[in-house]
């Protein structure tokens, strides 16, 4: 049971890396961990400190409910996140007032 855990949890912390064009090597040094270390993680070969868990959660910009138990919850914005991540501030402005604009439509 606890490989398997470990197993879905590296799986789920690989597939975000990967959507985010994120190497291992990068994202073991954002979170300051080897990457050897982060792939025995991936692999599901170890598991990791709840310290571990929460720079990763925050470098991918993942819930820890996704990244353990494989939930995603109905607002979460991890998709948005994604899509945002490669926009060019100068057009948040415009972004914002776009999303307000849908909101007050939907609200209607």
């Amino acid at each position: 049971m606890k490989n398997d855990l470990h197993s879905q949890i590296g799986l789920r912390i690989r597939e975000k890396r990967e959507a985010l064009g994120l190497s291992r090597e990068k994202l073991a040094e954002c979170i300051d961990i080897s990457p050897q270390f982060l792939a025995e993680i991936e692999l599901g070969r170890k598991g990791m400190s709840s310290a571990t868990l929460y720079k990763i959660c925050s470098s991918l910009s993942a819930s820890a409910d996704y990244i353990i138990l494989g939930r995603t919850g109905e607002n979460d914005l991890t998709k948005v996140n994604e899509l945002l991540r490669n926009l060019d501030p100068k057009y948040l402005p415009y972004l914002e007032n776009l999303i307000q604009i849908f909101i007050l439509a939907l609200n209607k």
